[in-house]
């Protein structure tokens, strides 16, 4: 079947990109793979670069039995809340399980003693991000206690960034103070495995992965960054394109409107349309409407009229452009920052936008999906 739209991830480049990583920071390796890799495939990714990696980070329960699933063996974390009832589980398939409240705790020491199997946590400490996690000040008894269960054995202990890509740095810093100051009151339970450097960290805050034993990275695995202009701080390979076809074209006449809502008229005395084979329920962002780009052959080709669910239109006047051909829609020219930046949102989100599952995927140097 001809694919209308779809991304190639270049999984080449994806392992160059955690070697270039690895070999900046010297520090342990976490593979953020949540979100099917932010919508570009997690076990086509992870195969790839499971020999590269230390860790693999995970948000669900579901995903943590998918990696088993697919034949990963490294260590997974579970970054994000578990169920009670999803603890046994994954206990019995050795997944690590972040862990930061007493009901919690007492549901890991069941399951570890139900399946003879001991349970490997990291501690989740709340600095200032507001969502999961043990207070600071209540973390050093929390901690301790955990630590009197011989059923479970406290590998890691870190917290998350709420604003590490910021060149305001103060409220990064009090975060990380707090995080010292809670290493400091459990030191005694030496936890070898401390770690706080996400992308933004560890090419904003390099004390974030200096003073540290792991890094946890997702986004810049693509090369695509949390901003734009960190790229010149540590150069990575664009490792994910998305193309879509042209499906049809016309000339109109000047003074047509375009689209829902009639938000674009032609002002030439005739305009050539091409109808495209993506829409925003393919992940292009109905707001990104008559405010962006396709290219082709390095040329610009603007997005005409407001984004449909299934098509969007461009203007093709002047270019050499029939039905079939192929028009590029992100890649190495930082697109899917600028996305973010028109639509006042994170790369992160624009990602995995195109991970819609219409939106096939074509591994180089792997598998289709």
């Amino acid at each position: 079947m001809e694919k209308r739209a779809w991304v190639e991830v270049d999984l080449k480049k994806i392992e160059r990109n955690v070697e270039k990583m690895k070999d900046y920071t010297g520090r342990k390796f976490m593979a953020c793979v949540k979100a099917d890799c932010y919508g570009m495939g997690m076990c086509e990714v992870s195969r790839r670069i499971e020999k590269r990696v230390d860790f693999f980070g995970v948000a669900t329960t579901s995903e943590a039995v998918t990696l088993r699933d697919c034949g990963i063996k490294k260590p997974v974390l579970v970054l994000g809340p578990v169920l009670s009832g999803d603890v046994e589980t994954l206990v019995a398939r050795n997944v690590r399980i972040t862990l930061f409240d007493g009901e919690l705790l007492k549901a890991v020491s069941s399951a570890a003693r139900k399946t003879c199997k001991k349970a490997i946590v990291h501690i989740k400490i709340d600095t200032g991000l507001g969502r999961i996690g043990v207070n600071p000040e209540s973390a050093g008894d929390f901690v301790l206690k955990a630590a009197g269960e011989k059923e479970i054995e406290i590998e890691g202990i870190f917290t998350h960034f709420a604003t590490a890509g910021w060149e305001d740095k103060a409220y990064a810093k009090m975060q990380i103070s707090r995080f010292n100051e809670t290493l400091s009151a459990v030191s005694s339970c030496n936890i070898p495995v401390k770690h706080i450097a996400n992308s933004s960290a560890i090419l904003n805050l390099p004390e974030t992965y200096r003073n540290f034993d792991m890094i946890r990275i997702g986004l810049l695995m693509f090369g695509v960054y949390p901003e734009k202009e960190f790229y010149a701080k540590l150069p990575l390979e664009c490792a994910a394109k998305g193309f879509c076809r042209v499906n049809y074209i016309k000339t109109v006449p000047k003074g047509t409107h375009l689209s829902y809502g009639i938000t674009y008229k032609t002002s030439r005395a005739s305009t050539k349309i091409a109808t495209t084979g993506i829409g925003y329920a393919d992940g292009l962002k109905r707001r990104l409407s008559n405010k962006f780009y396709f290219s082709r052959n390095g040329c610009k080709i603007r997005i005409v009229g407001n984004i449909c669910m299934d098509q969007a239109l461009a203007d093709v006047t002047g270019h050499n452009i029939k039905t079939g051909d192929t028009l590029q829609v992100f890649g190495d020219n930082f697109e899917i920052e600028n996305m973010a930046d028109i639509v006042k949102t994170v790369p992160q989100e624009i990602l995995c936008g195109f991970g819609s599952a219409r939106m096939a995927k074509v591994y180089l140097n792997g598998k289709r999906k």
